[in-house]
């Protein structure tokens, strides 16, 4: 049989089998490598793009650092100027500097609005009431105290000098919804004031929680750390007058009646009703020089 095969036969096989043989090497072998080779071209195009964007990462990775440290050293000097110290990292002691702080945050708004207002006449007393009796609920991170609807006289440009000054205030206050009515330089100005004050903790995590405390049955055992004022043994119950306070009906301390004449746009300090909703009871309150007197006890010999 063999012995038939032509030369030309034996050419024509060994071509086809040649042919085969390159298809078979070029679908096993060529095309998987050129494949696998455009995917690291496309691997190395995409490495050397990210290596010609890393000197501009790092330098915006050092601008941020930067933008950070400048923004901590800015909270701490903002913090030290308008923030009281209430550390959270006891709770027992957060809560006595809870307690103390409407009395003295009180008296030192009044006594900046007093020095800072020459130029206008301000009406309304600052009533700030204390947040709760239980340590275990005291306000984390912020404590937000709606200081009510105050009333400032004088003619235009005093009255805006006035809302602007309170960014220097000793105490982080945000004026909102100012309304001006009468005529110049007798001008009613009328706004109203949020107090906000962020406490501190030891890496931003309040305390455990108090497992004794349960409102005012649970602070019962404060009585033998001290008293308030002159004899308070422990915390104030749930709904009764806070320390110093006037019950309910009676004239927030510090919160006069609008002189004769005044037109009646609001009220001078905040009403029962426009009391800061986590306060309990009556509030700390400050009389100023035209707002009648009367001040809360101290309890800064707690």
């Amino acid at each position: 049989m063999l012995s038939k095969l032509t030369l030309q036969n034996v050419i024509v096989i060994g071509v086809v089998v040649a042919v085969v043989i390159a298809t078979g090497i070029f679908f096993v072998l060529i095309r998987p490598t050129q494949a696998e080779i455009k995917n690291l071209d496309t691997q190395i195009e995409a490495a050397s793009q990210r290596a010609a964007q890393l000197p501009t990462a790092k330098r915006q990775l050092e601008d941020a650092k930067k933008e950070v440290e400048e923004a901590r050293l800015k909270w701490a000097r903002y913090e030290r100027s308008k923030m009281p110290t209430i550390d959270l990292t006891d709770r027992l002691k957060g809560a006595l500097a809870y307690w103390k702080e409407p009395e003295r945050t009180a008296k030192l708004l009044q006594d900046w609005v007093s020095k800072s207002s020459q130029d206008v006449i301000f009406f309304g007393g600052f009533a700030i009431g204390v947040p709760t009796t239980d340590p275990n609920q005291l306000p984390w991170p912020i404590w937000v105290v709606p200081l009510g609807t105050f009333q400032v006289q004088g003619d235009f440009e005093s009255i805006l000098r006035h809302v602007e000054r309170w960014n220097n205030a000793p105490r982080l206050v945000l004026v909102d919804g100012l309304q001006l009515s009468g005529v110049s330089p007798q001008l009613i100005g009328q706004y109203t004031a949020t107090l906000f004050i962020l406490p501190r903790a030891k890496d931003d995590r309040p305390a455990e929680m108090l497992p004794s405390a349960g409102g005012a049955g649970g602070m019962a055992g404060f009585g033998g750390m001290g008293r308030f004022g002159g004899g308070m043994p422990g915390a104030p119950m749930m709904g009764g007058p806070m320390m110093g306070a006037p019950t309910m009906g009676a004239p927030m301390m510090g919160a006069p009646s609008m002189p004769p004449g005044m037109p009646p746009m609001g009220v001078g300090a905040p009403t029962s009703g426009a009391r800061p909703p986590m306060g309990v009871g009556g509030g700390a309150g400050v009389g100023g020089p035209a707002l009648g007197g009367g001040g809360a006890p101290g309890v800064e010999d707690y």
